[in-house]
Order: structure tokens, then C-alpha cells, then sequence
């Protein structure tokens, strides 16, 4: 399956001046199987070192930080191998040798060969890393996989996609059996989730059987990673924090509230765990505005926020099974808003779109802010057909937005009055893609001093 950091990897490769590239994302989202595949296209010699299971190399990069040493070890063990531009070296699993961190400052100096580095809990490793080498590297993250790269491994035609653009770019509606098909493979989407080994058992075998089992044994994984990996103080209390999730946003407010974590509770019990399961990818936080203004962060309430799970798929692979059975069939029920919000803030973080939500009062609410094409925006998600929203109009109305996107399954449309975009919301990621990039033009001093 054709995933887009694949021609970033490209890229990056042929930049004379690259620095050592390291590859953060949450645990089975195709960073090792991604990097593996690029080095076989891209590389004559490909030396894999995996430090979870390779203690011999955990203890080398303990003991010495000096290239040269690492260098020559490296050849002895590795003697087929040609240390050159023609090498790639991966440290994969790196946050088991936080050593192997701090030496890619003096690798990125002397080491003649490509290096990437990558691992399933980063965030954490490079902030308890005190020496990290700032300014010697260059930092990714992957994430599940997207619509786009769903629809790809999928096999929807290129003059399909073709047709779905142009109908973007007009904002003329797309053709109505095309436009049903997409709604069918956003519900599919968003039952499967972005894990590739999910996404590639449903298009072999069709069953959502199979991809339940393997969404929760991934599960399982992230909760076994917290009790291995977090603070001893953070073990039980980011479980706690993680399973809350579809509980905090079965609610009708979706707010995050730790009393429903466990009764009684507050931040200062369960903040830091929450922020360990955000470093370190496994859920999405968006923070709530206390008021529409430039720059939208420095309208940012901290304390109040929703989270997300990093992946729909998952989030879904924790309700009972029955539960699961009647979204398959269409009925959302307490789900109704969560889930394609989930999938929204999954699209903007991917994107590095930052998003925010507002409450003007208690009764209304905007479900996202973002800034796009330089503008404050505001996003409506609705789950089903119907897209009245007179909170969302009344935002219109009074902060008269250069943009505003109403998104639902109805086909594209504008609003008879004011300046509403309705777009059918498999279209979000792709509307992102055509966002136009903000100019930055210098002026030019031509004087001469």
C-alpha cells in the first residue's frame, strides 16, 4: 500500500544537505514497514539495528558516543555492507537507547551513510533525553493511514478522483452514484481506521471480523506499552485516562472531565498522564477558544479541551459489540457527533492543522476553528443529512468569515444566503489539499549601502 511519506522519504534522500531523520508515530502505523520498503527502492545496502531486540547495540551506544568507534564496529559487524551514500542505517525502536539519541549529533558529522531513526514512543524518550541533538536532525511523524492513502489501496479509479476534484474546484456537485460510493467508503473508512495491517486485511478478506480482532489486540499493545513505558505514576492512571475516551465523548458535552476518568478526581491527578498519551501519539487534544480572535492560540482555555482517539478504528474497536453492530447499520446513536469529529480532528492533525472548538454559550457550539488560506474558519460536522445548524449560522452572521464549511453527507452546495460551503465530508482531506498556500514575498532592498 502506496503511502505518501514514501515520495517524502524521496525527497528527502536527494537533499544534499539532510541531516538524519527521525520517525515518531504510535505503535503499528507502518513507520518500520514504510522505511523498509524505501531503503529496497532507494538503496544498495540496508542495515537494520532494532535496540528492543539487539542488546549487544544498546550496550555499544551506552558506552561510547564517539562516531569513529561506532563507525568501525558498525563495519566489523556489518561487513557486507559499504558505508556510503549508497547505505542507509536504521535505528529502529530508539527510545529502548536513549544514547543512540544523543550520538546522532556527532553521526550527522562523520558518518558517510543516510541515517533514519524511529520508534513507537518518542515523545516521551526525547523529552527525558536531556542532550538531544537540536538543530542535527530532522523530526517526522506518520500517522495512520489517510483517506486519500485508503482510497488508493482501495483501487478507486484515477478518473474517479479525477471527476471528485474538478466537482471541488467548480463547486458543482459531484455525480450522484459517485457521490454515494464515497459516502459508502467513508463509512468503511471510518469502521477500518487507519492501521495498515487493518486496512489490508479488510480489502483482502472483506470481513470486519478479522480487522475488530486485530484493532483491539493493537489496543491491547498501547495498554501494554503504558504499563512498560510511562512513569511509575502514570502507569494505571493513563490507562484510566485512555479508556475514559469513549465514555467522555458519549456525553452531549464532549469536554474531557477527569470526575468522569474516576469520580472525585482532578488535573492535577491525571494531567500528566493525559499529556503522555498525547506525546506520545495515541490521542488527539483540542483545546476550546474563549473568544474569536488573531492569532486563535492566544484565545486558547488550557484547561478545557475534548480528546480524540489518534484513530477512529480504534475508538470504535472499544465499544461492545453490539453497539458496533448498529453503527455498521447506520444507527450512530450517543455516537452520533463524536465519530466524525474524531475523523476530522484525525484529518487536521495529520495535516498540521491546528483546531480548536468554541462555545459561544452553553447551548451553542462551532465544532472546529481552524485558520485556512490565512482566514479564521469555522467547520460544522454533521453525521447525517441534516445540516441545519442555527449556532453555526448565527457565527456567520455575526463574524462574517471569508470561509465557512458545513460538512455533511449531502452533496456540494452553497447556502442560499451568507457565504456556507456544504461539502459531503469524505471531501475534507481533499479540500486541505487544495488549500492555497499563504504568498510570503520580501520586500527587496536593491539599494546599494
Amino acid at each position: 500500500m502506496k503511502r505518501q511519506i514514501e515520495n517524502d522519504l524521496i525527497k528527502w534522500k536527494k537533499n544534499p544537505h539532510k541531516k538524519p531523520l527521525i520517525i515518531k508515530g504510535s505503535r503499528q502505523v507502518g513507520k518500520t514497514f514504510c522505511i523498509r520498503e524505501f531503503a529496497k527502492a532507494q538503496y544498495h545496502d540496508f542495515i537494520e539495528i532494532n535496540f528492543e531486540r539487539n542488546l549487544k547495540m544498546v550496550d555499544l551506544f551506552n558506552k561510547t558516543r564517539e562516531p569513529n568507534e561506532l563507525l568501525e564496529y558498525l563495519k566489523i559487524t556489518y561487513m557486507d555492507s559499504v558505508f556510503d551514500e549508497n547505505t542507509l542505517l536504521f535505528l529502529d525502536e530508539v527510545q529502548a537507547c536513549p544514547s543512540a539519541l544523543t550520538t546522532l549529533k556527532f553521526m550527522s558529522e562523520s558518518f558517510p551513510c543516510d541515517i533514519i531513526c524511529s520508534g513507537s514512543l518518542l515523545g516521551i524518550a526525547i523529552a527525558s533525553t536531556s542532550s538531544f541533538p537540536v538543530g542535527y536532525v530532522e523530526t517526522w511523524t506518520l500517522y495512520p493511514m489517510s483517506f486519500l492513502e485508503f482510497l488508493d489501496a482501495y483501487g478507486l479509479p484515477d478518473d474517479i478522483m479525477k471527476k471528485i476534484n474538478q466537482s471541488l474546484d467548480n463547486l458543482k456537485k459531484i455525480p450522484e452514484i459517485i457521490h454515494e460510493k464515497m459516502n459508502e467508503l467513508f463509512t468503511t473508512y471510518m469502521m477500518t481506521g487507519g492501521m495498515p495491517e487493518v486496512v489490508s486485511t479488510y480489502i483482502e478478506t472483506k470481513s470486519y471480523r478479522e480487522c475488530l480482532t486485530i484493532q483491539r489486540r493493537i489496543v491491547n499493545d498501547y495498554i501494554s506499552d503504558m504499563a512498560k513505558y510511562a512513569h511509575a505514576s502514570d502507569k494505571i492512571k493513563a490507562k484510566e485516562c485512555f479508556l475514559s475516551i469513549p465514555i467522555q465523548l458519549a456525553k452531549e458535552n464532549k469536554k474531557f472531565q477527569y470526575g468522569v476518568v474516576k469520580k472525585g478526581y482532578n488535573a492535577r491527578y491525571y494531567d500528566s498522564s493525559l499529556q503522555w498519551l498525547q506525546d506520545n501519539g495515541m490521542i488527539i487534544k483540542v483545546n476550546r477558544l474563549s473568544h474569536i480572535s488573531t492569532p486563535l492560540a492566544s484565545a486558547v482555555e488550557l484547561p478545557i479541551f475534548k480528546v480524540y482517539m489518534a484513530d477512529v478504528g480504534l475508538f470504535i474497536s472499544q465499544l461492545e459489540d453490539g453497539e458496533i453492530q448498529k453503527i455498521i447499520s447506520g444507527d450512530l446513536g450517543i455516537f452520533k457527533g463524536a465519530l466524525y469529529e474524531n475523523m476530522a480532528a484525525q484529518i487536521f492533525q495529520r495535516k498540521h492543522k491546528k483546531c480548536y472548538y468554541f462555545e459561544p454559550s452553553q447551548t451553542t457550539e462551532i465544532d472546529f476553528i481552524i485558520e485556512y488560506e490565512g482566514e479564521i474558519t469555522p467547520i460544522d460536522i454533521k453525521a447525517g443529512l441534516n445540516t441545519a445548524s442555527k449556532s453555526f449560522k448565527n457565527f456567520v452572521e455575526k463574524y462574517k468569515p471569508i470561509h465557512a464549511f458545513r460538512f455533511s453527507q449531502k452533496n456540494i452546495g452553497i447556502a442560499k444566503e451568507g457565504n456556507i460551503v456544504y461539502l459531503p465530508l469524505y471531501l475534507l482531506e481533499i479540500l486541505l489539499e487544495h488549500e492555497v498556500p499563504i504568498s510570503f514575498d520580501l520586500p527587496i532592498n536593491n539599494e546599494k549601502s
